[in-house]
């Protein structure tokens, strides 16, 4: 029988009073979410804080590894699985799910040596594994114990139906494969190819490329139900004539007009046997994991919080169900992963939410009831069924954080090591669990609620009412505030300790401090003269997640695990990182407030041929000096020649054109002088918008790079530029109604006794507390919701939604007192050595593997090259890098570490990574 589609959205809301969701959502008014002055890591009573304002307690038992869990799969018999791990002691690794320990962790040394997002297949028999990379899939031997030996390369092919897409920047796209699965036969091996938008059946005896067939834009997950295939399209249908486009990886996709943001998604249906497409079914945004469910095809929507039901025999979604378990409250779970418990329940992981949903579902003809969620660890992105064990297995990213081994680090010439927490000591989590019944559903519901911060929520997010007094952090949203203007002022890469723990107050180690207060003078001040915040975290890792962090409060499925590994684009530029619910200042304009951007998530600063900058960075400083009035002549750019620009619409319309974006080329005394003259003439005209969002970001440094600061010198110079906007602003007519934020977008280029999340925050404003210190637990988002709170704008998501606001770190006694800008004491243009000057064959190496570097972009680096390099330049390279035998060249470097991203080739042409490739071209 053929049933009548129907596409429906079931919340949760309906079934809410079954397990007590609504009583438990929405309690009696607290002051907010109970975390105290609690340090993110291991708690007292066995849980884990994390650093986006969550408590991790996951249900069952654990099994911890190093790096994260991208993807898992059950050996056939059910005694052990494999995951794809980042960031770990291996690309591979393997566990005993009956003993909960970690078998191997294995770096094959053949393939890519690049992990992809997912893709992951076992033999019938168990005795061969294939594995995706970035261009192309390993086969391997599994041993009885289930470890991995005799890896094979198993090719791509060379090109695709269609042509293999090139993008802007003509260089050629990866295939990228990702979703893998067995069509009928068991000897064909289907793999969907993200980069090149196709799918493709591959001989597993041979290796060879049977057939390929176009399919949508980045598939992903693919499954095989009567003798057809469903393949997920991230980025949706292919674009048709007149369709607004926006770049993902190197294919356009269809589009949003105002923010950039995918808008298409699909799934499509290819027979297999005719070896071709035969539909393209519209589902929700940024489809993902595919559960074949008797006659039907689950996708998980990740952008959407929905889960559709396709009916595979006529190719119609039936049933379209949300799956985000606040009743009424905005998006944000993540669903990105399905699995049938028994004949009439299935669960749904929810990434972001640290759950899994469980529903009663008896097929598609039924209707999915909500009954409950179960706690996991953080992030899940895998979830599977052992039906030897009778136990569910649930593959974490983010695990437990970032709790492995201390690593020890160097940031220049004139900088001690530091050895503690980094951010990228990632520890997963195999969590082993088996079914709950139902009786047990209700108190399991309420610790993820409890864990996630959500009792309470409508009483900590009150409207406005009319009799509000003014507040600078308003305690209801939409009431007034005697702030009408405030700025968010984004730095790079350093963690609390690298930078203030020599403060005498406060949570700091001195000892893990490298560019301390003969350094950063301006931070060391605002942080005495304002408040001290030491207990506050950056929810990413790097660049591509901490801007996107900051200016949406919300990462998607699509980049928490793309990033990971670079797999398609490096974050933004790329339609598909965009999240639905927007960016901050997309909250501002809907909401009829100004708002202007200085360089911040802009892509681009290009001349009119859309060639990149000229000139060294000598040239640059020169710049800046004359804009300053302290030297003569004729700027070697005149301004408006090169302008910035990004591929978010809505951005580029209130972007400032002449400020460069990411560039270290270009020193951030000139960034400061743009926004100085900038500022100005709001001054003449009075009109400042209420939202002011800048990136300075030259404390990243340029490494030990000839014709470039040190890095202490280029820290330094983001310092004063830092120091120099702030008594700007503090000395404008708009100082006593201003606010000012100055956090890093990321931690990740230090080490911190707390947490290599542990991030810099400092705030000015005659509003702020001063000279005390703030012990309170906070993240980025809280940066974000605090923004919001003062300027009345309503939370985008579930993460800003939980967050506090900031209220501790106000007072209603203002202080009009100026701030004033310290001067610089190291000398900004103290330059790191040439090529001339190197004294050994091996120090030349290392200067010519800098020169081959992409600093165009953030994070375009080796972390563990540029670490040695460092290093090496402190110690006359005569002294090996902590844990080293000997000083190692930079084609040892790439050796011994191979997963180790961007790492440059050690041949004599200039490097260009995929996503600066694209970037420059752009």
């Amino acid at each position: 029988m053929t049933m009548r589609a129907r596409t429906f959205v079931i919340s949760a809301a309906g079934t809410a009073a079954v397990i007590g969701l609504a009583s438990l959502a929405y309690s009696a008014p607290t002051n907010g979410p109970n975390l105290g002055d609690r340090l993110v890591g291991r708690q007292s009573n066995g849980m884990v804080l994390t650093a986006e304002n969550k408590l991790i307690d996951p249900l069952g038992g654990t099994i911890e590894q190093t790096g994260q869990v991208m993807d898992l799969a059950i050996r056939p018999g059910g005694k052990t699985a494999v995951d794809l791990t980042k960031s770990g002691d291996g690309l591979f690794t393997v566990v005993n799910l009956s003993t909960r320990k970690v078998l191997q962790q294995y770096t094959p040394s053949v393939g890519s040596r690049f992990v992809a997002v997912s893709g992951l297949l076992y033999s019938r028999n168990g005795k061969r594994l294939w594995a995706a990379q970035t261009d192309d899939l390993l086969r391997f031997d599994v041993a009885a114990d289930g470890t991995l030996s005799k890896p094979v390369v198993v090719p791509m092919p060379d090109s695709t139906p269609g042509g293999v897409p090139t993008g802007p920047s003509g260089e050629p796209a990866t295939p990228l494969p990702s979703g893998l699965a067995w069509a009928p036969d068991r000897t064909t091996i289907l793999t969907t190819l993200s980069g090149w938008n196709a799918f493709a059946a591959i001989d597993s005896t041979s290796g060879k490329t049977l057939w390929q067939v176009p399919v949508g834009m980045a598939p992903r997950d693919v499954v095989v139900t009567g003798g057809k295939a469903f393949v997920s399209n991230e980025a949706g249908r292919r674009p048709k004539s007149g369709d607004f486009t926006n770049f993902s990886y190197d294919s356009r996709v269809v589009a949003d007009q105002a923010d950039g943001r995918a808008t298409s998604g699909t799934v499509s249906e290819i027979d297999l046997s005719s070896k071709k497409l035969v539909r393209s079914i519209d589902v929700g945004l940024d489809p993902s994991a595919l559960l074949v469910d008797g006659t039907n095809v689950l996708v998980t929507n990740s952008s959407d919080d929905t889960v559709s039901v396709i009916d595979a025999r006529s190719g119609d979604v039936t049933w379209t169900f949300n799956v985000n378990p606040l009743p009424g409250q905005p998006f944000g779970s993540s669903p990105n992963a399905l699995v049938r418990l028994d004949e009439s329940h299935i669960a749904v992981s929810l990434g972001r939410d640290n759950a899994l949903a469980v529903y009663t579902y008896a097929g598609g003809d039924s209707t999915p009831v909500f009954g409950g969620l179960i706690p996991t660890a953080w992030y899940p992105g895998t979830v599977l069924m052992d039906e030897r064990l009778g136990k569910l297995v649930v593959g974490n990213l983010k695990g437990v954080g970032s709790l492995g081994t201390k690593r020890t680090i160097l940031q220049g010439p004139g900088t001690n090591p530091a050895t503690g927490h980094q951010v990228y000591a990632d520890v997963g989590v195999v969590q082993v669990l088996a079914v709950p019944k139902p009786s047990e559903m209700a108190a399991l519901t309420a610790r993820v609620f409890d864990l996630n911060q959500w009792d309470g929520l409508r009483a900590r997010n009150p409207v406005a009412t009319d009799q509000a007094v003014p507040a600078p952090v308003p305690a209801r949203i939409g009431d007034p505030s005697p702030i009408k203007h405030v700025f968010l002022i984004v730095r790079e890469n350093r963690t609390y300790d690298q930078e203030l723990g020599d403060l005498n107050r406060g949570n700091g180690d001195a000892s893990l401090t490298q560019f301390g207060e003969q350094v950063t003078p301006n931070a060391h001040a605002l942080a005495r003269h304002y408040a001290i915040i030491d207990n506050l975290y950056s929810e990413g890792t790097n660049s591509a997640t901490g801007h996107t962090w900051l200016d949406a409060a919300w990462v998607n499925d699509y980049l928490e695990r793309s990033y990971a590994n670079y797999v398609r684009d490096y974050g933004q530029p790329d339609a598909m990182v965009y999240p639905k619910s927007g960016f901050l200042w997309d909250n501002a304009l809907t909401h009829g407030l100004d708002a202007r951007v200085w360089g911040e998530y802009a892509e681009y600063f290009t001349g009119p041929n859309g060639q990149p900058p000229t000139g060294g960075w000598k040239d640059w400083y020169r710049d800046s000096q004359i804009l300053e009035g302290t030297h003569q002549g004729k700027l070697h750019a005149p301004l408006g020649y090169y302008t910035t620009k990004a591929d978010v619409p809505s951005l580029n319309t209130i972007l400032e054109p002449d400020y460069p974006k990411f560039q270290t080329q270009i020193p951030d005394q000139y960034r400061a002088d743009i926004f100085l003259r900038d500022l100005s003439g709001y001054e003449k005209r009075g009109n400042l918008p209420a939202l002011n969002m800048l990136w300075v970001m030259c404390d990243h440094t340029h490494l030990t790079v000839p014709d470039y600061p040190i890095p202490s010198a280029m820290v330094a110079d983001n310092d004063l530029a830092t120091g120099r906007i702030v008594d700007a602003i503090s000395h404008s007519r708009f100082w006593k109604s201003s606010a000012i934020f100055i956090v890093e977008d990321d931690s990740q280029n230090g080490v911190d006794h707390v947490d290599g999340h542990r991030n810099v925050l400092l705030v000015a404003s005659p509003y702020a507390r001063r000279g005390t210190v703030v012990h309170d637990y906070y993240s980025q988002v809280n940066v974000t919701r605090t923004i919001e709170q003062i300027l009345g704008l309503p939370p985008m998501n579930q993460m800003d939604l939980t967050a506090q606001p900031m209220y501790d770190v106000f007072t209603d006694k203002a202080d009009y007192t100026p701030y004033t800008n310290r001067p610089n004491r190291i000398p900004l243009d103290t330059m790191n050595p040439t090529y001339a000057q190197a004294t050994s064959p091996l120090q030349r190496e290392w200067v010519r593997w800098s020169q081959r570097q992409d600093y165009a972009e953030p994070d375009m680096l080796s972390f563990e090259a540029s670490n040695r390099l460092t290093w090496y330049s402190s110690y006359s390279f005569a002294r090996p890098y902590p844990g080293d035998a000997k000083v190692l060249n930079p084609s040892e470097v790439a050796a011994r570490f191979p997963q180790t991203p961007l790492t440059a080739d050690p041949g004599d042409s200039p490097p260009q990574t995929r996503a600066g490739a694209a970037h420059v071209a752009r």
